[in-house]
């Protein structure tokens, strides 16, 4: 397919909402964006698309008053104007939603909405009142079910991308811009933003949107601009652009079967907990197997007790009940004795709960084979260094050295660190809890190359997963909770999305469920 010209594809008369004009910027040893430009007129909704580090989230950034570019400019109605600062973008109506939380986490949900914008009295005093009232409402009209007064960095990182959103769409926005902005919610709390999207633009919001799932932007985006290495490939329309030729252009490559195939055989249970449920109620009792060489998936809403299942049998959370790996009774107190008992578990938040950021992409993978790299207290530099650069070969992660900062990988690379030094562990059981979460369409590929590995080595993996096409690709059994119980169990002959998604918005148990109660 040909690109399309920006400029020329901008045929209207009046000038656009915003223009970017042959914008570049290099990071040390990064030519991030190399002469960009684009063009988003008012009620339109722009997806931005490319793999990871591509340059999307610098391109969105530069639009924020993030960063500065080191060439080209910005055009707002026409007219060249400098973002210095995000403070900037923000008063002439940029606003971003980024997947990088930007929370005040020890402010209230009300606070963090209106924050830099607090109502006043007419004395000039904050107006506390009326912040929790207009922070009430705005939530409602989100459908988000919390207490505006709570503390933000007690909730989940669902809640907390949530408020995100709700400070966005509450300020006045005329150009909203979405930086992987559903890739931290459910189904059910995506397809909420999504509807809002629509909204926005029917009222003249332009929307400038970076997704990795491609359902999102064939459902709302009229038109992709492509990015590959820093790069304009081309802007094409949507959704007249097959997504086959979408991904081609963006990857620079075919595909093939997304989600691969595995020849694992189903054996032995491996993984069994009898009435599992955490101290806090938000997992109740609950039992299920796991066979070696299966992969089961785990869905639900927000607050489901499909997070607090993948957190109990890592052992980060009080629980209680009987859990046995290969027939033995485990004790599951702490992460530690769980990974003993052949449970390794990757956890939803990479940045906050996996990464070391400031460190090496060396450090970050030797960090869970120290044990077996050092000899009487010292480090074996050697091990180490022959160690890191096998795993960096067999797990397809794309850096210069492994000296580098993990944080300057892109998030793909970044996930293949961290399930890499947990496969290598060669655990009986894995819990993965968004192993895909802010990831590439060609990372995402790679990955479950990965996962179908482990498994045919005879492994039990428990796949927890807001994306249901994620689970249906990958899955031999979807187990769907509700109210921090299983309400649904599908086998892979039963699975179909509409009925998954049923069971996980209303409870009703499906009907493998049901049958099991009964007997």
């Amino acid at each position: 397919m040909v690109a399309t010209d920006p400029e020329n594809a901008d045929s209207a008369s009046t000038p656009p909402l915003l223009a970017v004009r042959g914008v570049s910027k290099s990071f040390p040893g990064v030519r991030a964006l190399n002469d960009v430009s684009l063009t988003i007129r008012a009620g339109e909704v722009h997806a931005l698309t490319g793999e990871n580090g591509s340059g999307k989230s610098t391109l969105s950034k530069v639009i924020g008053g993030v960063i500065q570019p080191d060439a080209g400019y910005l055009e707002i109605d026409g007219v060249r104007h400098g973002l210095a600062v995000p403070a900037d973008a923000l008063r002439r109506g940029i606003v971003m939603i980024s997947q990088e939380l930007t929370l005040a986490p020890t402010l209230s949900v009300a606070e963090n909405i209106y924050l830099g914008r607090l109502p006043r009295t007419r004395w000039g005093r904050v107006d506390w009142a009326a912040m929790r009232r207009d922070a009430r409402t705005v939530l409602d009209d989100l459908g988000v079910d919390v207490d505006e007064t709570a503390r933000v960095g007690d909730l989940s990182v669902e809640l907390q991308q949530e408020i995100e959103i709700a400070r966005a769409v509450s300020s006045d926005a005329r150009l909203l811009i979405l930086d992987e902005a559903t890739s931290s919610l459910s189904e059910a709390a995506a397809a909420r933003l999504l509807e809002l999207v629509a909204e926005q633009s029917a009222r003249g919001v332009a929307v400038l949107m970076i997704s990795h799932r491609m359902p999102e932007l064939y459902a709302c985006a009229s038109i992709a601009t492509v990015l590959r290495d820093g790069a304009l490939v081309a802007t094409v329309p949507l959704p007249d652009t097959p997504e086959p030729e979408l991904v081609r252009l963006m990857v620079g490559r075919e595909l093939g079967d997304y989600y691969g195939e595995r020849e694992a055989e189903v054996g032995d249970v491996v993984l069994e907990t009898h009435d599992l449920a955490t101290d806090d109620r938000a997992l109740r009792p609950t039992s299920l197997t796991v066979r070696r060489g299966e992969i089961v998936g785990v869905a639900g809403l927000v607050g489901s007790g499909k997070t607090e299942l993948g957190l109990a049998l890592a052992g980060a959370v009080a629980s209680r009940g009987t859990v046995r790996v290969n027939g033995d009774q485990v004790s599951l107190t702490s992460p530690r004795k769980a990974l003993a008992s052949g449970i390794a578990f990757v956890p939803d938040d990479r940045k906050r709960s996996a990464l070391l950021p400031v460190r090496s992409v060396a450090e970050n993978f030797g960090v869970a084979w120290l044990g077996g790299l050092s000899r009487f207290g010292l480090l074996r530099v050697g091990r180490e260094r022959r160690q890191v650069s096998r795993a960096i070969h067999s797990y397809g992660v794309v850096t210069s050295s492994a000296a580098n900062r993990i944080a300057h990988l892109s998030g793909g690379n970044q996930q293949k660190v961290v399930l890499g030094r947990v496969f290598d562990r060669g655990c009986d059981v894995y819990v993965l809890s968004e192993p895909t979460r802010g990831v590439d369409v060609g990372a995402k590929s790679d990955i479950y190359r990965l996962l179908h590995g482990i498994v045919e080595q005879g492994a039990a993996v428990v796949l927890i997963s807001s994306e249901l096409p994620e689970l249906l690709g990958m899955c031999d059994r979807i187990l769907v909770f509700f109210e921090g119980e299983i309400r649904g169990e599908f086998a892979r002959e039963e699975m179909d999305e509409t009925r998954i998604a049923e069971v996980a918005v209303s409870g009703r148990p499906s009907p493998s469920v049901a049958r099991n109660t009964s007997s």
